[in-house]
């Protein structure tokens, strides 16, 4: 399986979905912004499938994914991330 170029804390379907929600984006508007069909927006939102690099660099064009959005993402994992140790 190829590893995308995205932030650590996230893989790359749950991050797209973060940040397509983030953005009050749809699927569907997202798959037109990036010029995918929309079927493919929910199947790497779900990790059934991951992008080809063309199609990452395309959404991440649409969503203004940029390397600041992936170290906010990152931190945001790592927030996540310590709320459940501190759970259990």
């Amino acid at each position: 399986m190829r590893q995308t170029g995205t932030c650590r804390g996230f893989e790359f379907g749950p991050a797209l979905r973060v940040l397509r929600a983030a953005r009050g984006m749809s699927q569907m508007e997202t798959a037109s912004a990036a010029r995918i069909d929309a079927k493919f927006i929910s199947h790497i939102e779900t990790g059934k499938m991951l992008p080809s690099e063309a199609w990452e660099q395309r959404l991440r064009a649409a969503l203004g994914w940029t390397p600041e959005v992936d170290a906010a993402l990152d931190a945001l994992a790592e927030a996540l991330a310590a709320g459940r140790e501190e759970a259990a």
